[in-house]
């Protein structure tokens, strides 16, 4: 191409115009610059063009930049322009992560990565890998979150990549922390540290030696947690990161919070809380607020931990209030640049029908007048037609209404049947004295349920103690009690709940079977059997923490199928794993296993599927940090450990509590089931 050909000057004059009036424009100008990128051929200069727009939304007005990148990314698949299709895919990667929309994040990884694989272009594929690992690490996948992050780690270890490898191991040791593998994380923490000290980054060793800190606190290694902190501290103070020195100021003052040292505690939280304002991170005060709070509960001070209670939960409604109100502005933003598109696409349509109108009116006339008389027939027969469909509509939906409020009454029903299978308060309160259950379904009707049965053994056999009947010979009460999670939630869930509910009673009611191993075998091979009497193939089934508990022995027999059982014990949680396999259709099943536990005074055993831990939430839910990230079985452990002091009845209270807190505005995404047994 000749570089001084005129067209090829004036695209390219278009394309420079219009990014540079688009960063210093004021809003006004939108129009104007829309009606520009317009007139543009359906080449490369318009989708680098809508590109360069996205990409400027990135900094701040999100949902403009993914529709300005799916524009571009529309004309790249047409033309099948590779490089416009990559960096559309790029921004939309970055919205998408800030939005929270992490299963939309993932897809358009997966598209960039094979994009990157035609190219053969190994630094674009380890990074593509990097970032699927990622968005599994939000979602709490870690084994693939660690299979990821390895494939990226190879390839920039091929490439050289110093900076790549030190995100790779810092990425890895994050993993491995939310796991609380908290010696594996510090060996990857320490190699980035390595590489970036080398390297002489400064905000990367400020960052790590500040991970490395935070998880020497979890391990009580407080000299070790208080010198990385510190180092971090004074790092993040020589390269003015006002963000590093409020995280590292607050961390260290809950690590001194922790060794009770109160008004050192205080003396750093307050320096956090004069940065966090001079910066005004509304999204970290309501921590800090609630960190004071703590501390001046220990010193005796209830006052003061009151009001700053109070300014922490103040802190946080005003952060969701924003965070609505900035969202519907984004949202009417968006509509009203649509509005704008359709108006111009109008007058440009109505242009070129009064220009072919001016040129054929002579000859036109009559066959106009004749074709403007069939267009009245047309449209009035139209009318006629409109009102006959709108009456139609009418029943329509009169009909949907009264099905719908059927179809409500049926579950409603049927919420009342499936309340029929649980066991009841008192019969929990009389079996299992000191504990709680937190159900919350997500539906009228859910697919988790709580189960218990009493059985008696008077030496040589067991039997089932049903609805309540009386049996002489007691010697030694045993109570099963399970946590269960069928396949989906709903009507459907709730279906298979039944199914579940009803194999679990046989097992132990018929087949006399009381080891929690031995009952879920049976459990399992009795589900298969009912579903197979459909001739669909049918693979529901449900995950389940079973236990029997000799309350004269204390000795606790547990078995799992996906979901484990937490102890806790002077404090301290242990985690006993279950079965990698379902009830239900399964490859290589093989028999559970049958774990014996010597229980002691004050123990509390814990029982619970995965829609506590699974729930999207955070203080900042539309951030990038925290929007649509899940509460994890780290942040769930902690809660328990927190709260493990507290009568069985206040635990249910918080458990209920932090997760509606958590929860927000949000959509529940599935059933909730906990229940908390002190021995």
């Amino acid at each position: 191409m000749n570089i001084f050909d005129s067209k090829y000057i004036l695209k390219n004059l278009i394309t420079v115009f219009l990014c540079l009036s688009f960063t210093i424009g004021s809003a006004n100008e939108l129009d104007s610059l829309i009606k520009v990128s317009k007139t543009l051929p359906n080449d490369t200069n318009q989708i680098n063009t809508l590109n360069t727009i996205a990409s400027i939304h990135l900094d701040k007005e999100f949902t403009k930049a993914v529709f300005y990148a799916n524009k571009s990314l529309e004309l790249s698949q047409k033309l099948n322009y590779n490089s416009g299709k990559i960096n559309s895919l790029t921004i939309l990667v970055d919205a998408n992560d800030y939005l929270g929309r992490y299963s939309e994040e993932q897809k358009l990884n997966f598209q960039l990565l094979e994009l990157y694989r035609k190219k053969n272009d190994k630094m674009g594929i380890s990074s593509s890998y990097n970032n699927i690992g990622i968005i599994h690490y939000y979602l709490s996948n870690y084994e693939l979150a660690t299979e990821f992050t390895k494939k990226a780690l190879t390839l920039y270890q091929e490439l050289q990549d110093s900076s790549g490898i030190s995100v790779c191991y810092n990425n890895l040791a994050n993993v491995y922390s939310d796991k609380l593998d908290y010696p594996t994380s510090l060996t990857y923490y320490l190699k980035a540290l390595e590489i970036d000290e080398r390297a002489g980054d400064e905000s990367g060793i400020a960052l790590i030696k500040g991970n490395i800190g935070e998880v020497y606190t979890e391990l009580k290694e407080y000299d070790n947690a208080y010198r990385y902190l510190i180092e971090s501290l004074i790092i993040a103070e020589k390269i003015d990161d006002g963000y590093q020195q409020e995280n590292m100021l607050s961390a260290i003052g809950t690590l001194l919070y922790r060794q009770n040292k109160t008004d050192e505690a205080l003396e750093f939280l307050f320096k956090a809380l004069t940065i966090n304002n001079k910066l005004n991170l509304k999204t970290e005060v309501g921590e800090l607020y609630l960190a004071i709070s703590e501390v001046y509960q220990q010193k005796g001070d209830y006052q003061k931990s009151l009001h700053y209670l109070q300014l922490s939960n103040e802190a946080n409604d005003e952060i969701y209030t924003k965070e609505n109100t900035e969202k519907i502005a984004e949202m009417n933003a968006l509509y009203k640049i649509q509005e704008k598109e359709n108006e111009l696409k109008r007058q440009e349509e109505m242009s070129n029908i009064q220009s072919q109108q001016k040129t054929y009116l002579i000859i036109g006339s009559l066959v106009g007048f004749t074709l403007l008389l069939i267009i009245v027939g047309i449209f009035a027969k139209a009318n006629v037609d409109k009102r006959k469909a709108n009456s139609k509509l009418e029943l329509q939906k009169l009909e949907i209404e009264t099905k719908s409020q059927s179809i409500t009454d049926s579950i409603v029903y049927a919420k009342r049947i499936q309340g029929a299978i649980l066991p009841s308060e008192k019969s929990i309160k009389t079996h299992l004295k000191d504990s709680f259950i937190f159900y919350k379904p997500k539906d009228i009707v859910a697919g988790d349920f709580y189960w218990l049965e009493s059985l008696i053994s008077d030496g040589s056999r067991v039997v089932s103690n049903e609805k309540g009947s009386t049996l002489t010979t007691q010697v030694s009460p045993i109570v099963l009690f399970a946590a269960a999670d069928c396949t989906g939630h709903g009507v459907p869930g709730a279906m298979v709940s039944v199914v579940c509910n009803n194999a679990l009673n046989r097992a132990v009611r018929e087949f006399k079977l009381t080891e929690p191993a031995k009952i879920l075998d049976k459990v399992t091979e009795l589900v298969i059997e009912t579903f197979e009497h459909s001739e669909a193939n049918i693979k529901d089934g449900m995950d389940i923490a079973l236990c029997s508990l000799n309350t004269k022995t204390n000795e606790l027999q547990y078995a799992g199928a996906n979901n484990a059982l937490y102890l806790i014990r002077n404090k301290e949680l242990s985690e006993i794993k279950a079965d990698k396999q379902p009830i239900g259709k399964f490859t290589n099943t093989v028999p559970f296993n049958n774990h014996i536990i010597n229980l002691q005074e004050n123990d509390i055993i814990y029982l619970f599927t995965d829609g506590y831990a699974d729930q999207f939430g955070g203080e900042n839910r539309a951030s990038r940090q925290a929007g649509g990230k899940k509460f994890k079985y780290k942040q769930f452990k902690e809660l328990l450990l927190k709260n493990c002091n507290s009568p069985m009845e206040n635990q249910h209270n918080e458990l209920n509590n932090v997760f509606n807190t958590w929860k927000g505005d949000l959509e529940q995404i599935d059933d909730v089931c906990v229940i908390g047994v002190r021995i």
